[in-house]
């Protein structure tokens, strides 16, 4: 097995471990002989690529893998991942994307990526929209706590938008509750007529920023079969995100 290999091994054990690890843990996970590990262990020490914790005997990612990682998160943004990851999947579906943020409780659109099936109505960038009246709005809200949630429909805002309607606030949580729990929110003939969408949220720790992706179709496609799939393929796209953003809170599988 080459250094490299070697390195790319204990680094991806670290990834599966979530912190800090342990020369033992070298030796039973990779199987890597004790006089092997340990003397890997000290040459990534040295070079930079671990720095060990005396305190608790670990290793975690050294200055050099940290200043790396750090110049990456500031050259590509949260906005960047999302949109080549759309763009990609506007390409294979042949649908159209949106980017949207939460602003002052309601959703503001971002981005359009045109697909080539054409839809009834497009929303352009700059529309508002309430957000418990969208799939992107759901998918944004599911990332919230319980108080924030609460503290969100009790803002005069949404008190407003939502007086006079036939809205219940009970059954709006409960369904940003099922988008939390499935990881992914769909809306069909909702806030667009004739249209069918499905949205899925990922953000970024280290800005604190959050946006919601979602793929738009003609509502007579929106078939359970061809809502599964492209949920399958945006839960796919946000877990890839999370992973290069640090996201924790995209983590549940389809």
């Amino acid at each position: 097995m080459s250094i490299l290999e070697t390195t790319a091994n204990i680094l991806k054990l670290m990834v599966e471990l979530q912190g800090g690890i342990r020369v033992s843990d070298v030796i039973t996970r990779l199987g890597m002989p004790k006089s092997t590990a340990s003397r890997v262990m000290s040459q990534l020490e040295f070079w930079g690529y671990l720095e060990k914790d005396e305190s608790q005997g670990t290793f975690l990612p050294g200055p050099l893998i940290m200043s790396a990682s750090h110049l990456v998160s500031r050259q590509i943004t949260l906005s960047d991942h999302v949109d080549a990851a759309l763009r990609n999947l506007c390409e294979r579906t042949g649908y159209t994307g949106y980017i949207s943020m939460l602003d002052n409780q309601e959703i503001l659109v971002l981005r359009v990526i045109h697909g080539r099936q054409a839809l009834p109505v497009v929303t352009w960038p700059g529309s508002r929209s309430p957000a418990w009246g969208t799939s992107t709005g759901r998918a944004l809200l599911a990332r919230f706590s319980d108080t924030q949630l609460h503290d969100f429909f009790a803002s005069p805002l949404v008190v407003s938008q939502l007086s006079g309607t036939q809205h219940d606030v009970s059954m709006l949580v409960a369904a940003v509750a099922c988008t939390r729990d499935a990881g992914y929110a769909t809306a069909v003939n909702e806030s667009v007529a004739d249209t069918a969408s499905v949205s899925c949220a990922v953000g970024d720790p280290a800005t604190h920023e959050a946006v919601a992706f979602c793929l738009s179709f003609p509502q007579h496609l929106a078939t359970p079969e061809e809502l599964q799939r492209i949920a399958t393929l945006l839960k796919e796209a946000a877990l890839a995100i999370a992973g290069k953003t640090g996201d924790t809170l995209v983590t549940s599988p389809l």
